[in-house]
């Protein structure tokens, strides 16, 4: 209780003061819940629903490749050769794939409601390599006289000072445009009901699930007989034998049942509670208590528009002004997730997709076979068009040739 009465927060305290505040209760395991259990950022990964929604929307993100672009006066092409392209696609560092970084960064966002990276700048100016920093040693700051940007963090033991252009910052909801704030603490106490619901279930098994009560007896015992009763009761309820209660002892329950706790509801309350900071359909979390197929193909698509695109457009609008310079970003250069796979759909519908996008000109063969990772084919690269279709300008010419070459046809028939 001192502990937290010295850190809790003052009206007027600055960011960086309740970062390293949340530092030190770190260190002691949290701040403590309504339900005794101390909940943080740190432990907050031990509690299951915590863990399911950080690594289902992690995964989700992790997974999405991040393609290199250039927008020129003749369209969009593909630069995976650009000197960016390869840490975000490929190697961030040397000891984290693609997949590694990008679901590190998810996890520090979605636990610490902001993610570093140092980025690594090579002698031609592009970034090199990404090294992710612990979000508990990092904070932001902006100097009073100049107002710039800064950073502090500890890289390799030693206490470092960074520009703002030298760190990739990916951050959740903030009050400021400067520090996400952290999910943790707005769920800290649907954390800690779950902690809590937990070890009662886990103390209630470890008891052979036999709830507290009392023996009554009709007569006042010693305390001896109290003692023999006590150990031949917690004997038989151990599994060791049969119980075998003397006349006119009578067992009252004085524990409350887990029916009346309304337990198992309470769990599925907590659990969409924290489903819903985080915006992961309950299905995601094998919570299909009202789930059916229709539904929950609806709502893999609103999770990809709601819940997966804000996270997408905040890392590439982060990683298109740090990772490319000035003129490089004045040619068109970005960097973009590809999400096709997550609304591809299954197989069927898949086909019928790419087979009205071949028809209708949007596509040739060659653009499709390089989605399905399949090599070019012989003139696959020319466009069709359906003769049903004509611009509009030449709408009423096309009708003139169509009826010119009926009467045509019609002459030759007669003259025939």
């Amino acid at each position: 209780m001192l502990l937290e009465r010295m850190f809790e927060k003052r009206s007027g305290s600055s960011d960086h003061e309740d970062g390293f505040n949340n530092i030190l209760l770190n260190m002691f395991g949290g701040r403590k819940t309504a339900s005794g259990e101390r909940v943080s950022e740190s432990n907050s990964l031990v509690q299951p629903d915590i863990f399911a929604c950080v690594n289902v929307l992690s995964d989700d993100i992790a997974k999405l490749p991040i393609h290199t672009y250039k927008r020129t006066d003749s369209g969009i092409e593909r630069k995976p050769e650009h000197m960016s392209a390869h840490a975000v696609y490929a190697r961030p560092n040397p000891y984290m794939t693609a997949f590694t970084w990008k679901k590190l960064m998810m996890t520090h966002v979605l636990t610490w409601g902001n993610a570093y990276s140092y980025i690594q700048f090579g002698p031609h100016g592009y970034p090199e390599a990404l090294f992710p920093l612990r979000p508990d040693y990092t904070n932001a700051y902006v100097h009073p006289t100049t107002g710039m940007l800064w950073y502090q963090t500890v890289i390799n033991g030693t206490a470092v000072e960074l520009y703002d252009y030298e760190i990739l910052h990916f951050k959740g909801l903030s009050t400021d445009g400067i520090h996400g704030k952290s999910p943790i603490g707005v769920v800290r106490e649907h954390i800690g009901a779950q902690a809590a619901a937990t070890k009662y279930n886990a103390k209630l098994y470890k008891n052979e699930a036999t709830p507290r009560g009392i023996l009554k007896v009709p007569a006042f015992l010693d305390e001896k007989p109290k003692e023999n009763v006590r150990k031949e009761w917690k004997r038989v309820n151990q599994g060791e034998n049969i119980a075998i209660i003397d006349n006119g002892l009578e067992y009252q329950s004085i524990s409350m049942p887990l029916q009346e706790a309304q337990f198992v509801e309470s769990m599925k309350f907590n659990k969409a509670q924290i489903s819903m900071i985080y915006k992961v359909p309950l299905h995601k979390l094998n919570e299909l208590d009202k789930a059916t197929f229709s539904n929950i193909e609806h709502q893999s698509i609103e999770y990809v528009r709601n819940t997966l695109q804000p996270w997408i457009v905040n890392f590439e609008q982060e990683l298109n002004v740090k990772l490319f310079l000035d003129h490089d970003q004045k040619s068109g250069h970005y960097v973009k997730f590809n999400i096709d796979s997550e609304l591809r759909g299954d197989s069927k519908t898949q086909a019928e997709y790419l087979k009205t996008l071949h028809e209708t000109g949007v596509l040739n063969k060659d653009e499709i076979r390089e989605l399905l990772e399949r090599n070019p084919i012989e003139n696959g690269d020319k466009y069709i068009s359906s003769l049903n279709y004509v611009f509009l300008d030449f709408v009423e010419e096309y009708q003139r040739l169509k009826a010119g070459g009926a009467m045509k046809g019609g002459d030759n028939k007669n003259e025939g």
